[in-house]
């Protein structure tokens, strides 16, 4: 079976005609014929039924164009975005990945899109500490997938378009072995006393860290930064302190993530400059990701 003969099955249908279908396509009614048989063959069951007053659909028929129908949409809406991407083409992109993008599995399905354009070269930034829409607005970085921290979103100009992807809750992460990773909510101020685990002063994890203690009157016993998401991790691990991080963190790192008890969701977003979001490219990794994150849930 090929898409064509689906076509043309669904063409016949809509016209009640082989004649007009095959004029529609611009092929002799003949070949048209020929096609259709030969998909009768396959599927082991008669389509059409034919008379001196046209061509009407049998029952069998009328169920495969039921489910055919959408298939066609779906490779019309296909071809028109290879097109669209043909016509535009981008030889390189630069993309910003988060360490949240990392945790809830996203590199899969953004190479899986990338392959399908093996004309685009592709680069990533995954360093923890940079400043994605900053980097997006100096034309530094094309598209980035990951979380927006309070101070940066105080200092955008209205040049970056947001779109969230998924929330998920803001836990306080631990070791596996920590009695209260056994805990199924944990309130902040649990934290007052302890030491806690955060990137280098002035980046958006420590800002965060610092927000948050200053919010519910939390006085930490001692801070430890890194510049490296796997030496933050380690130091947790290692129960040197307690650090802040999304559930997803609990599967990906293999440490303990307790949900606030305060509720705080984080969204991790696909960003990209204003005038570019509705660029071909853009709008087509847009759906591919939400189409995985779809499927993921159903």
């Amino acid at each position: 079976m090929t898409i064509t003969q689906v076509q043309y099955a669904c063409e016949i249908a809509r016209r009640g005609s082989m004649t007009r279908a095959a004029e529609q396509f611009y092929i002799s009614q003949p070949a048209l014929s020929e096609q259709i048989k030969a998909l009768e063959i396959e599927l082991g069951c008669a389509l059409f039924q034919r008379s001196s007053h046209g061509t009407k659909l049998t029952e069998a028929g009328e169920r495969f164009c039921k489910y055919a129908e959408p298939v066609i949409s779906a490779w019309k809406a296909l071809e028109q975005n290879c097109a669209e991407l043909k016509n535009k083409p981008h030889s390189r992109v630069h993309i910003g990945f988060g360490v949240r993008a990392r945790s809830n599995g996203l590199f899969e399905p953004i190479m899986s899109f990338f392959d399908s354009h093996p004309e685009i070269s592709v680069s990533f930034t995954t360093d923890m500490n940079e400043n994605f829409p900053e980097a997006i607005e100096a034309g530094r970085m094309d598209i980035a997938i990951g979380r927006l921290y309070a101070q940066q979103m105080t200092k955008l100009t209205g040049r970056i378009a947001i779109f969230p992807l998924l929330t998920e809750p803001q836990c306080i992460l631990m070791s596996r072995d920590d009695p209260l990773s056994a805990e199924t909510k944990l309130p902040f101020r649990i934290l007052d006393g302890r030491t806690v685990i955060c990137g280098p002063e002035e980046s958006g994890d420590d800002a965060e860290m610092r927000e948050m203690c200053d919010m519910y009157h939390v006085r930490t016993n001692r801070v430890l930064r890194a510049d490296d998401i796997n030496a933050v991790i380690a130091l947790v691990q290692r129960k040197k302190g307690y650090a802040l991080g999304p559930v997803s963190f609990a599967r990906f790192f293999g440490v303990a993530a307790v949900p606030l008890e305060e509720g705080k969701d984080i969204a991790l977003n696909l960003i990209c400059r204003e005038d570019e979001q509705n660029d071909a490219l853009f709008r087509h990794l847009h759906k591919h990701l939400e189409r995985s994150l779809q499927l993921r849930t159903e």
